[in-house]
């Protein structure tokens, strides 16, 4: 009787232990997610800032009229060659970067 009480009881432990190790398990993976979305929230305000300020420097750019027009052409050509290189060295969002970078339940870090 005694066997079958210590058996009965190891069982419970492991039973135990492994429910402990499923919520664990479970807030590593609740915990790598929000940080993954917190990154993606950043990047998305990053790319609404870039996207302002390239807005704001084109017009500026563009509509010197202390600047003949052949000059603010030239400008606006320039503008062009610059966004094309920006568009063929994009990263790409923080999601797909960080999910390869950080293992469930490890804090990104940022160098």
């Amino acid at each position: 009787a005694l066997e079958a009480a210590a058996e009965e009881a190891s069982a419970r432990a492991a039973a135990a232990l492994a429910e402990v190790e499923r919520a664990n398990a479970a807030k590593a993976a609740a915990e790598g997610a929000a940080a993954v979305d917190a990154c993606a929230v950043l990047w998305a305000m990053c790319q609404v800032d870039v996207a302002s300020t390239l807005r704001a420097a084109v017009h500026k750019v563009t509509a010197d009229k202390g600047r003949s027009p052949e000059a603010r052409l030239a400008r606006a050509r320039a503008l062009h060659v610059l966004g094309e290189i920006l568009k063929s060295t994009t990263t790409p969002p923080p999601r797909e970067t960080l999910t390869l970078a950080v293992g469930v339940g490890e804090a990104p870090g940022f160098a």
